[in-house]
C-alpha cells in the first residue's frame, strides 16, 4: 500500500495537516454550537454555494500552494492536503442541524424496536409448518428475517455510536444510560469503545497513533508472512478464493476481533503515558483489548468505565444463555446470532467505506 504518512512531513508542515485531517474530538462533539446562521445563506465564506467545500477551499487558497512532499493514496494518486479545517465546515452548517432532542432521538430508538419486535412476532407465528409447509421456502423466509433484523440492530448500533459523541440528547447522563444499553444489547462495551473511538476521531489517518484502521507497510506484511519485501508483491496478486475468504471473515468477525485483539489498531503501546503499555502488544491473551481494565488503550482513570462496560455485557450475555437454554440453542441463533453477524457486517462495510476509502492518504 502506497499509504503517505503524516510522520513523512517537515515540521513546518505536521501543523497544518493535524489542523485539517486531525482536529480535537471537542471539534466533533455535537455539544459544540456552529456559529453558522440559521439560513443556508449564512456562510462564514462569500462562495457561490453556502455548504460547497470545493468553493470554500478555491476561495481559502495561499497564493503559493505549500509543499508537503508527494503524499498518495492507494492507487498510487497525488493526494492533496485540503486547507480547509472541521471549523470550516462545521460553520458552513446551519445551526439548527446542530440542536440535539433526547424526545426526537427517542422517537428512533422506539422505531428500531418496533421493527424488531414486529419482525420477530410476524415470523414466529407465521412462518411455520403449519402455515408454510415447504420447508425450502421457511428457510429461506427465516434468512430474510436475519437479513431484516440485521437492518434494524445496526440502526440501534448508531444511535448508540450517537450516545457515545453526546449527540443524542443534551444530557450526557441519559446519553451514556441509553448508549450503555443499546451497545451492550449488541455485545459492545459501550464506555470502552467509546473512549478508544474518541481517540481514533483525534488521530484519524495516523499511522502511528490511530486506534484502528492502521493500514500495514509492504514491511510490516512481509515480516508478518515471513517473506521478503519484493516477494510480497507476488503473493499479493489477484486471489478469488483467498480474498472471497478473507472478506467473508473480516465481515461477519472483523468487528469482535477488534475488541478482542485490537487488530488494525495501533501497536505503539510502550508509549503509553502511564506504563500500562510495557511489554504488551496486539493479540488474543496479550491484555491488549476493550474489556480488560488494565489495557493499554485507557489510562487509569478510565478503569471503572471499562468495568462498568464488562458489567453491561455479562448481563445480556447471563440473557442470552437464560434464552438458549430455554428456548434451545438453534432458535437463538436465528433469533439473536445471525442478525448480530449482520450487525457485524454493516459496521465492517460502513467503516470500511469511512476511513479506507481508496482516495484518502494516510
Amino acid at each position: 500500500m502506497a499509504a503517505a504518512t503524516s510522520s513523512s512531513l517537515p515540521a513546518s508542515r505536521k501543523s497544518l495537516l493535524k489542523r485539517t485531517m486531525t482536529d480535537s474530538i471537542s471539534d466533533l462533539d455535537a455539544s459544540t454550537p456552529s456559529t453558522a446562521a440559521a439560513s443556508p445563506l449564512g456562510s462564514p465564506r462569500n462562495s457561490a454555494s453556502s455548504t460547497s467545500l470545493s468553493s470554500m477551499s478555491e476561495l481559502d487558497a495561499p497564493a503559493e500552494k505549500p509543499v508537503y512532499g508527494k503524499l498518495l493514496d492507494t492507487y498510487g494518486n497525488e493526494f492533496e492536503v485540503p486547507n480547509f479545517t472541521i471549523k470550516d465546515v462545521r460553520d458552513a452548517i446551519p445551526k439548527h442541524c446542530f440542536e440535539r432532542s433526547g424526545l426526537h432521538s427517542m422517537m428512533y430508538v422506539f422505531r428500531d424496536m418496533l421493527y424488531l419486535s414486529a419482525t420477530f412476532y410476524i415470523f414466529h407465528n407465521y412462518v411455520t409448518p403449519e402455515i408454510i409447509p415447504s420447508k425450502p421456502v421457511r428457510v429461506v423466509l427465516w434468512g430474510l428475517y436475519t437479513f431484516l433484523q440485521g437492518l434494524f440492530g445496526t440502526g440501534l448500533w448508531v444511535l448508540a455510536h450517537e450516545c457515545g459523541h453526546q449527540a443524542f440528547s443534551p444530557s450526557r447522563t441519559f446519553n451514556n444510560v441509553v448508549g450503555w444499553v443499546l451497545h451492550s444489547a449488541l455485545l459492545v462495551p459501550y464506555f470502552s469503545w467509546q473512549m478508544s473511538h474518541s481517540k481514533h476521531h483525534k488521530a484519524t489517518g495516523n499511522m502511528e497513533r490511530d486506534m484502528v484502521f492502521v493500514p500495514r507497510t509492504r514491511e510490516q506484511a512481509a515480516t508478518r508472512l515471513g517473506k521478503l519485501v519484493h516477494e510480497v508483491g507476488e503473493l499479493a496478486e489477484d486471489t478469488p478464493i483467498y480474498t472471497l475468504t478473507m472478506l467473508i471473515a473480516q465481515q461477519l468477525f472483523g468487528w469482535p476481533n477488534y475488541l478482542l485483539t485490537n487488530i488494525t489498531g495501533h501497536n505503539n503501546h510502550e508509549s503509553q503515558r502511564e506504563g500500562r503499555g510495557k511489554g504488551k502488544t496486539n493479540g488474543l491473551g496479550n491484555g491488549v483489548n476493550h474489556f480488560n481494565p488494565s489495557s493499554p488503550l485507557y489510562d487509569n482513570r478510565d478503569a471503572i468505565k471499562v468495568v462498568l462496560s464488562d458489567i453491561g455485557i455479562l448481563i445480556t450475555g447471563a440473557a442470552l444463555v437464560y434464552l438458549g437454554n430455554r428456548f434451545g440453542w438453534a432458535n437463538m441463533a436465528v433469533w439473536y446470532w445471525l442478525p448480530y453477524l449482520w450487525v457485524n457486517h454493516w459496521l465492517g462495510m460502513l467503516s470500511q467505506t469511512l476511513f479506507l476509502f481508496s482516495g484518502i492518504g494516510h
